[in-house]
């Protein structure tokens, strides 16, 4: 049984990820640490027991990071506003709450069973974990790499420990949700993620082109899993009810892309990766338009180790399969 720990800023579409492994019967959640991002840490934590609360399974939760390593954190609802925070190159980062809805759950009236979680630290918890259990943890990241960092920090020892670990974050084609350059969980905490990427630990780096390519659902395939006729699915589409009003809003059709979903399906099933390189990855940490870029060296032009496996081309063919599979 593979042995997972989850690291989310859980907003509607980790609520979809955590949903694929919590429905996984060959997978064993050992815990899930959450971290400010999406939304900040009080909500997260609260969406992470709410989409608990729609299985059987017990998860312990545990409290993270509330902020990135050294940068300010400020929430934002208003897309214009963070548009506006963003183009002015200020080093604050933001939450997305503006895409996500207030609630980071599509602000629908969603509400945990309770809100006690885990007193222990989500670094004490995903280092003692990984140190317990050598070379069987895989790791699945859904948000700012703040609690990785941290731990890797605390104890550099764990990246040779950790069997693998799937990052939602980046873009292999130079693409940007965030800014033109940038995707977003890299943008809120990029010195994080050049801490992880530089790690040495074994990373699989599902940028966010994987997302609007291969992850997109459009009017259709939300009615396929309208279909399904489960409590799930309805929950999965209606938790997205922000992001399918700015997909309109932006792009003329209802809809909404699954970043998080794909990397753990990919994370569940590596079959689902239809075209991957290990290459070079540079995260910029500079503050300036390029901030949170994740620079892939193609052509290994710098002639530095090839620290990421960069998935290029997904399956969405067997994503959605283990989608409706998951949700039914």
């Amino acid at each position: 049984m593979k042995k997972l720990i989850i690291d989310a800023d859980t907003g509607s579409d980790d609520a979809v990820a955590i949903l694929l492994a919590l429905q996984d019967p060959s997978v064993e959640i050992l815990g899930i640490s959450v971290v400010s991002g999406n939304v900040p840490l009080e909500q997260g934590i609260k969406n992470t027991i709410s989409t608990i609360d729609m299985t059987e399974k017990k998860v312990k939760v545990f409290a993270g990071a509330d902020k990135p390593l050294t940068r300010e954190y400020e929430e934002i609802y208003d897309l214009e506003k963070f548009m506006k925070h963003v183009k002015s190159l200020t080093p604050t980062s933001a939450s997305g709450q503006c895409v996500h809805g207030v609630d980071g759950m599509g602000d629908i009236g969603i509400e945990p069973s309770t809100n006690k979680f885990d007193q222990k630290n989500a670094v004490d918890f995903i280092i003692d974990t990984v140190n317990e259990n050598p070379n069987e943890i895989t790791l699945v990241t859904l948000g700012p790499l703040t609690n990785i960092a941290l731990a890797l920090q605390k104890d550099p020892s764990i990246s040779e420990k950790i069997e693998h670990c799937y990052v939602m974050g980046g873009t292999s084609d130079g693409t940007g949700n965030v800014s033109a350059a940038a995707e977003y969980n890299i943008w809120v905490d990029p010195e994080a993620a050049k801490k992880c990427f530089d790690s040495g630990m074994d990373i699989t780096m599902v940028g966010w082109d994987n997302s609007y390519k291969y992850a997109m659902l459009k009017e259709e395939e939300i009615e396929d899993l309208r279909k399904l006729n489960s409590e799930l699915a309805n929950f999965s589409v209606d938790i997205q009810k922000t992001l399918i009003d700015l997909t309109f809003k932006t792009y003329g059709f209802h809809g909404f892309d699954l970043p998080d979903p794909i990397t753990m399906a990919i994370a569940l099933d590596n079959t689902i990766i239809k075209e991957s390189e290990q290459l070079h990855v540079i995260v910029d940490t500079r503050d300036g338009i390029t901030r949170g870029q994740t620079i892939v060296d193609y052509f290994n032009v710098e002639e530095k180790t090839q620290n990421i496996r960069v998935v290029i081309k997904s399956d969405k063919d067997k994503f959605m399969n283990l989608l409706r599979k998951s949700l039914k």
